[in-house]
């Protein structure tokens, strides 16, 4: 489908007049800087993923959670041991003399079960 002379010979008159386009001598240094822009945004995210960053963030990440967990379970032992000392106020006074006869029975030989 291209154009013939014949066609529009005004045209092509006018074509040969014109200067023809001349590349830019640092044609090439542009081409490869805009190639490794377009590549370089991809390789940015990956670049986070490498050993060198991974690690670190890994490391700094397992030492929060190490201390997190260390903090919520002394946390939670010193609650629990709160809660026996508050329990054993609240008890009846029977029942703690009741159960320190049975600790004190000198009768009850557990020997004679085995």
């Amino acid at each position: 489908m291209g154009m013939n002379r014949d066609e529009d010979p005004q045209l092509w008159d006018l074509l040969g007049q014109s200067k023809r386009p001349l590349p830019s001598p640092f044609f090439s240094r542009n081409v490869v800087r805009v190639v490794r822009n377009q590549s370089g945004k991809g390789q940015r995210l990956l670049a986070w993923f490498s050993l060198r960053r991974l690690v670190p963030a890994l490391s700094a990440a397992a030492a929060v959670a190490i201390a997190a967990f260390t903090f919520q379970l002394l946390h939670h032992q010193d609650r629990s041991s709160q809660r026996g000392f508050a329990s054993a106020e609240i008890q009846d006074a029977e029942l703690v003399a009741d159960l320190d006869v049975l600790v004190n029975d000198d009768d009850s030989d557990d020997t004679l079960l085995l």
